[in-house]
């Protein structure tokens, strides 16, 4: 793995973890403990695909029930500091989702990072995670579902 490897994939895989607990400072240290395994480890692969999914895989540890966790909520900022009103709607539907994404199940957040903010297969998915496809879709299913639900118990009126 070269330092190229390290810059490039360091604030995705840093965003990734951002998703599963809601702290920067968590997910920064998160992004780069997994890193520095992918260095030191013998056992990663050199081939960069690979490399990504054991960075996933790895990095998706860290936040198995069961680790310590410590919750995070999510604040608007101040709208006295937005110079139009659709910029303080959309930080408003931007910590919503935040929010709505963090009480999701830890599976169903999990299959939703990292297959529709990663872009990974379903197949790659359930490789990172450990479980099969189908389960992968059962999560994935139910946690749009849930997802949804939470968005729209939350959703601002425009024009408050």
């Amino acid at each position: 793995m070269t330092d190229e490897y390290v810059a490039q994939r360091y604030a995705h895989l840093r965003r990734a973890a951002f998703l599963m607990c809601g702290d920067w400072a968590r997910a920064g240290e998160s992004a780069r403990l997994t890193l520095a395994r992918a260095l030191t480890d013998p056992g990663v692969g050199a081939d960069a695909g690979d490399l990504d999914l054991w960075a996933y895989a790895d990095l998706m540890a860290a936040f198995k029930p069961g680790h310590s966790r410590r919750e995070h909520v999510f604040v608007a900022p101040a709208a006295a500091g937005y110079d139009d009103a659709q910029a303080a709607l959309r930080d408003t539907y931007t910590v919503l989702v935040l929010d709505a994404l963090r009480r999701l199940p830890p599976k169903c957040r999990a299959v939703l990072v990292l297959h529709h903010f990663c872009h990974l297969a379903v197949a790659e998915t359930a490789d990172v995670l450990g479980l099969d496809g189908n389960k992968v879709t059962e999560y994935e299913a139910e946690g749009l579902q849930a997802f949804q639900e939470l968005l729209r118990a939350g959703q601002p009126v425009a024009g408050r």
